[in-house]
């Protein structure tokens, strides 16, 4: 099916700045790929695409059935897994608002020499245009060692724009919300209470364990995406704590909006996110972990509950609060300094900028240091000043 791939990439693209996210523009889907899928097969209607990892013995199959063909997403992924003769355990979750389905499998048929292994997904597309199947798996002697980056691409579907700023599907069913829990802040002087889930705590750090695996194979190994994954290491963990942090960012942007707009009628969002970066400086500060073998961040309920925290800790939990505010904003990571900063857009506010290139949109966004007390947005380093030493995280 080689001869049909130009057809195939008027639809299926990778976006430059978010290098392994695929879009479908026909069926209004994307999948933030771990690095390194490429595409080995596929029909021209883009109902099926197969994909190989060109590193690991991993693979993915999407296949995307029409509306009218079932009743259910679950009819949908057992007619899909029964077609290919395997074993399942199955069951339903709803995200984004719809009913979907999940399996763990193992089926003789996807490879000739053995069985396969892995995880399987269906989810109802947007305006009706059809049932995503996405199936990713192993054979099954490799099984255990890839359990971790087998789950990674079906937790990263997204089939529209709040998608990208809500938990995963694997990571919502596995950790269904529970029931609201109080926590007090203090920003600025004023006293805040909000409420976070009981369950996000555990939740966040699974994904942080899940998405640090997967990281540490390209690391371990210093693979060309080494970079990229890496990027997209914290590109999901700020995927998974938007929603988690929407009411304390409602409640946070509701009690020092009237005090933000004294100190800057102009740009009243400008003093929220300097209040924001005072107040991440006074964390409590430690490492979560000293070791390679563990994700050296804390989540961001944990820090929210009073946990101790480091520089992309602060920066992630920063960025995601401004982002649901609606202020522009990033985080910069950098293996050069060991060091991570929060990045705003206020194009009206002088200081040190770290450039984000889109092309002709490029943008320059304001520094924050999360860790030194007292450093206003726009200072950083000067030993840290070498723009080529930072990489940025966004959120599309």
């Amino acid at each position: 099916m080689r001869k049909f791939s130009i057809i195939f990439f008027l639809y299926l693209t990778f976006f430059p700045v978010f290098s392994e996210i695929i879009t479908s523009e026909k069926f209004s889907y994307s999948i933030d790929f771990p690095e390194g899928y490429e595409i080995t097969d596929m029909e021209t209607d883009e109902t099926t695409v197969i994909f190989k990892n060109k590193y690991l013995a991993a693979h993915a199959l999407i296949r995307v059935w029409p509306d009218s063909k079932f009743k259910s997403a679950d009819e949908a992924l057992k007619d899909t897994l029964k077609r290919l003769n395997a074993t399942a355990d199955y069951s339903e979750a709803v995200w984004r608002r719809q009913k979907c389905s999940i399996a763990s499998f193992e089926s003789p048929l996807l490879f000739p020499d053995g069985a396969a292994k892995g995880w399987g997904a269906c989810i109802p597309l947007p305006q009706k245009k059809g049932y995503l199947s996405l199936l990713s798996y192993a054979p099954s002697k490799n099984y255990d060692d890839l359990a971790q980056v087998l789950i990674s691409p079906v937790d990263s579907v997204l089939i529209d724009a709040g998608s990208f700023r809500e938990p995963g599907l694997i990571t919502s069913a596995f950790y269904p919300r529970n029931s609201p829990k109080t926590i007090e802040l203090t920003i600025d002087g004023q006293k805040i209470s909000t409420k976070i889930d009981s369950a996000d705590k555990e939740a966040s750090q699974f994904v942080i364990d899940r998405e640090f695996a997967v990281f540490s194979f390209y690391a371990a190994n210093n693979l060309p995406e080494m970079y990229d994954a890496w990027v997209r290491f914290y590109r999901l963990l700020a995927r998974d704590s938007m929603e988690r942090v929407k009411k304390v960012s409602f409640d946070i942007y509701t009690a020092l909006r009237e005090s933000c707009e004294k100190k800057d009628s102009a740009n009243p969002d400008a003093a929220l996110a300097q209040s924001l970066l005072f107040w991440s400086q006074d964390f409590n500060y430690k490492r979560k972990s000293s070791t390679y073998d563990k994700a050296d961040i804390e989540s961001i309920p944990a820090i929210l509950e009073g946990g101790s925290s480091d520089c992309d800790g602060r920066s992630l939990l920063l960025m995601c609060i401004l982002k649901n505010c609606s202020v522009d904003s990033c985080m910069f990571i950098s293996a050069q300094y060991s060091h991570a900063l929060l990045g705003v857009f206020f194009p009206d506010k002088q200081g040190q900028t770290i450039k984000v290139d889109d092309g002709a949109n490029g943008k320059e966004y304001l520094v924050g240091e999360t860790t030194a007390k007292k450093l206003t947005l726009g200072m950083m380093p000067a030993d840290m000043a070498d723009r080529k030493g930072w990489l940025p995280v966004e959120l599309p």
